[in-house]
């Protein structure tokens, strides 16, 4: 433990390296920057390495901001005027309780939207002026972010959702802190084919593959190992995987953290008998680094560099995925 808390220590030095963004203004123009703050009608920013001086742009100026995983603060254009009067209805990830206590997606048709720039990850999320009902089969629970999934053995977070909330991805309400792998740092230069920066479970077949092709077992590499102990299906997460966790912790942005959002995420965890996700904590993902010899991780707090590398053998956080 007191070799993750040097480790530690370390990696919150390196958040205060500044972090690539790319802005793109509406008129094409791309500038990579680091984002300081966006307010309903600004952005500012300073050039990306440096801190001197802070530029301040208007939201109607600015077509998206994209971060370092590729994740988007899109801020939309006047629909009004350059979209059709009609449109299919754009879905968002969720649902949204009714005073009758059903749940249903929220959409608007985007040329009647009245376009209000919301600080998450995804499209822009507009103004309610019409609901569609989600009627989930018999015995169908549509799920939302920080719901505690509990189905035939497998228990976790909701951290993920796809299909209306009837799919996506749980996390592991307890945690451990594991090195990535305990080979000498010599094997550990080598890459095991665990590039996968998407789906964590295709960088567990590539460890299995190789611990099949070098005569080695889990037990050499114990954060995979502690996921697998789970049961069939759980897996460590790849680092798009963790750093959406994160996000969603957060209230699904990391430039504005939801301290409400957060406050539920955990008390639902605890509730259920785990343990809370802490902001200062980094986990562990599946993922190798380029250079092989570390792995990459990320963290649950707002402050970047949202994701670093580290030495595989070094003890940090970690948590289950599994799929649902």
């Amino acid at each position: 433990m007191k070799r993750f808390m040097i480790f530690a220590a370390t990696m919150l030095l390196a958040f205060s390296t500044s972090a690539q963004d790319l802005l793109v203004k509406r008129n094409g123009e791309k500038m990579n920057v680091k984002v300081l703050k966006i307010t309903k009608k600004n952005v500012e920013f300073v050039r990306h390495g440096t801190e001197l001086p802070v530029y301040k742009l208007p939201i109607s100026d600015i077509e998206y901001i994209e971060y370092p995983m590729g994740d988007r603060d899109t801020f939309g254009r006047n629909v009004a005027t350059e979209q059709p009067a009609t449109k299919e209805p754009e879905k968002w990830h969720g649902s949204v309780p009714t005073p009758d206590g059903k749940k249903f997606v929220e959409y608007v048709p985007e040329s009647n939207a009245e376009q209000t720039p919301k600080r998450w990850h995804g499209a822009v999320q507009h103004k309610p002026i019409q609901s569609v009902e989600v009627i989930p089969a018999e015995n169908e629970t549509i799920y939302g972010i920080g719901d505690i999934y509990d189905k035939n053995g497998i228990k976790g977070v909701v951290v993920m959702l796809s299909d209306g909330g009837r799919h996506g991805l749980i996390m592991s309400l307890d945690e451990a802190c594991l090195p990535w792998c305990n080979l000498h740092r010599k094997k550990q230069k080598k890459a095991m084919g665990a590039s996968d920066r998407y789906d964590g479970m295709m960088n567990m077949l590539a460890i299995e593959k190789y611990i099949a092709e070098n005569n080695l077992s889990w037990s050499n590499f114990p954060a995979f190992e502690w996921c697998r102990a789970k049961g069939e299906g759980w897996y460590l997460p790849s680092i798009n995987e963790i750093w959406s966790a994160g996000t969603m912790f957060l209230g699904g942005s990391r430039v504005a953290s939801n301290r409400k959002a957060r406050k539920s995420f955990n008390n639902n965890i605890i509730v259920a008998g785990g343990t809370p996700l802490s902001g200062i904590m980094i986990y562990h993902s599946s993922t190798e680094d380029k250079d092989a010899r570390y792995a990459l991780y990320s963290h649950m707090n707002s402050e970047p560099p949202y994701i670093n590398s580290g030495y595989k053998a070094d003890d940090i956080f970690v948590r289950a995925f599994h799929k649902f």
